[in-house]
């Protein structure tokens, strides 16, 4: 019976034919956030081309066994050779991957866009930057922006601001050969856990019924599979609703004020308001999921979950049964 220590990791650069063992590693993820993997790396061989490991393609895999558990695919940000010691003889090095997204924050413009929706906007972002393994979906209406302006942000700060503006997430999705970016304005439909990170060559081509993931109190040792061993659960308070209130010369005499109710207020006994002015909207039809997304975002962390353990699958935006 396999068991997790079975587990082990492999680094592989993909072009050249630069070879390393990895001491440990970091991988650091989030919903809509470029992730991060840094990796100290040992080789045989001490005098490595950096030009084969900066901002080149490589693939991180965690095995189990000889199954391939999750790959992690991106491009090498950051290349540091150390020290060479003996018995034996090799050399240290550390990198640090990020996503192509990533190099975003490298670049900054003045833009105009008009006539415009938020789709449309976040695709041309996104070919600009030579990102074409991407997939973005919408669940709801997007009204077109008559102008909407890049004011010297970084495209990766623009994309940010955009997507969040209309309620759009992002996460990663990664293979052997490319990472693809998953953009949706619906956070369920970022997908659900599989049986295994990656699937067995007999299981066939449709999506892989979701599974549990295993929490044990009093987990510890050897597990023979891997499972939760923490978990809390918290609630706070934090604001209840969202109003704002736009000018437009056409209609003096109409506030254009919206209201945002967040979903799901529980446990509150007093009513939080948060004012702001102006609305940045001419129109009802754009304030009113506007005003909705960001009563959302006030209430982001009101219920927290908190698990610790060693399985492998969890990775953000991916929803889960305990």
């Amino acid at each position: 019976m396999p068991s997790q220590s079975d587990l082990h990791f492999t680094f592989q650069p993909l072009v050249g034919n630069a070879s390393f063992e990895v001491v440990s590693f970091t991988l650091t993820e989030a919903v809509s956030q470029p992730f991060a993997l840094t990796l100290e790396l040992v080789s045989y061989e001490s005098d490595i081309d950096f030009d084969q490991l900066l901002d080149r393609p490589v693939l991180f895999t965690i095995w189990r066994g000889e199954r391939p558990l999750r790959y992690v695919h991106g491009l090498v940000s950051s290349f540091c050779q150390g020290d060479t010691r003996s018995k034996p003889k090799r050399t240290h090095y550390k990198a640090l991957v990020e996503p192509q997204l990533a190099r975003a924050s490298l670049r900054s413009n003045w833009r105009i866009f008009q006539q415009k929706t938020v789709p449309q906007i976040l695709e041309l972002m996104l070919k600009r930057q030579g990102i074409t393994h991407f997939e973005l979906g919408s669940a709801f209406d997007h009204q077109v922006r008559e102008f909407c302006v890049q004011a010297g942000e970084t495209d990766l700060d623009f994309f940010a601001r955009l997507a969040a503006e209309e309620g759009f997430v992002y996460r990663f999705e990664h293979s052997e050969k490319q990472h693809k970016l998953l953009i949706t304005d619906r956070l369920r439909s970022l997908g659900r856990l599989r049986r295994g990170g990656i699937k067995d060559e007999q299981e066939d081509s449709q999506e892989a019924f979701p599974d549990t993931v295993l929490y044990h109190a009093s987990g510890g040792g050897d597990q023979a599979e891997p499972c939760l061993r923490r978990f809390s659960y918290r609630e706070q308070v934090r604001s209840t609703r969202q109003v704002q209130r736009d000018y437009t010369f056409t209609h003096p005499a109409y506030r254009l004020e919206q209201v945002g109710l967040p979903d799901h207020i529980q446990h509150l006994a007093n009513d939080y308001e948060r004012f702001d002015y102006p609305g940045r909207y001419k129109r009802e039809a754009v304030a009113k999921p506007l005003i909705h997304t960001r009563a959302m975002g006030l209430r982001h962390d009101a219920r927290l979950a908190e698990v610790e353990g060693d399985d492998v699958r969890l990775q953000p935006g991916l929803s889960f049964s305990l």
